[in-house]
């Protein structure tokens, strides 16, 4: 029996030298090949998916509803800022303190529904810091929400001049003279501004100097275009909401600065859309 264990010893042991001698030179040979294979480039990693934005043109201003919440910027700051917002043709709609009950932290967060990420990507250029944060909510209307680091709104961008084809003037007479007003808006439409009213005055003021130009906040260019027609003339701010202006002669009136005197506007170049950067994963 002894002699039968030792014979089955020895046999195992021979087994194992074959496989090892067999399996070994193996894995060698295929270890070898395989790094042969990256070496001559035969296999490749898996390309990377590119990601580009995609660039298309923003909401108009006033097609959606912004609001104006306050979540630890000083106190007051939501209606400073929705009081800008207005003067840049945004369609501001509550103006208030933040009721979500969590801490808002930066400069603020900007709030919006699925149907309203264009809009939020475009509020964000007024904040550019702002946290997106997409809420549950069926319409374009945005938040933007100014937190304990707001300091202020990017700076507006440069205005277009303003033509006279673009102002309604209206002619009003605080002197005696009959027919002043008719003839100077006469005047005025033939160099290309829009026909107004022509009266007395309805405010019934009576300027003593050459003239005087009313207008509203958002006039303030027709009035200084206005006014490169007409000789010494100051300028007076109402509560008007429109772009319109007024031009009160004055007793010292002397008629409007000759055509070849007026400076001239720049050439007209049709303003770029405002454009929008959508992120790839959207």
């Amino acid at each position: 029996m002894r002699g039968e264990r030792e014979v089955d010893r020895v046999r195992r042991r021979r087994v194992r030298r074959i496989i090892a001698f067999v399996t070994f030179p193996g894995i060698l040979i295929g270890t070898a090949g395989v790094t042969t294979a990256y070496a001559g480039k035969w296999f490749t990693a898996p390309p990377l998916l590119s990601c580009t934005a995609v660039e298309r043109v923003a909401p108009a201003k006033s097609s959606f509803t912004l609001n104006v919440l306050n979540a630890g910027a000083v106190s007051g700051e939501a209606g400073v800022v929705a009081s800008e917002l207005r003067k840049r043709g945004y369609a501001v709609g509550s103006v208030s303190n933040d009721d979500v009950l969590r801490s808002v932290d930066g400069s603020g967060e900007i709030r919006y529904g699925r149907k309203g990420y264009d809009q939020a990507l475009y509020v964000q250029q007024l904040v550019p810091s702002a946290r997106l944060v997409e809420v549950d909510r069926p319409t374009t209307a945005v938040d933007l929400v100014l937190g304990p680091d707001y300091k202020a709104l990017t700076p507006r961008p440069a205005r277009p001049p303003v033509y006279p084809k673009d102002i309604v003037v209206n002619v009003y007479n605080t002197t005696y003279y009959e027919n002043l007003g008719t003839t100077t808006l006469d005047q005025l439409v033939k160099r290309g501004f829009k026909r107004g009213e022509v009266s007395a005055d309805p405010m019934k003021t009576w300027v003593r100097e050459f003239a005087v130009i009313r207008y509203g906040e958002k006039g303030d260019l027709a009035a200084k275009r206005l006014a490169t027609h007409v000789p010494n003339a100051t300028f007076e701010m109402d509560a008007r909401q429109d772009t319109s202006v007024d031009l009160l002669l004055g007793m010292k009136w002397k008629g409007l600065i000759p055509v070849g005197q007026v400076e001239k506007p720049p050439p007209y170049v049709a303003p770029k859309p405002t454009m929008i950067s959508v992120p790839c994963e959207r």
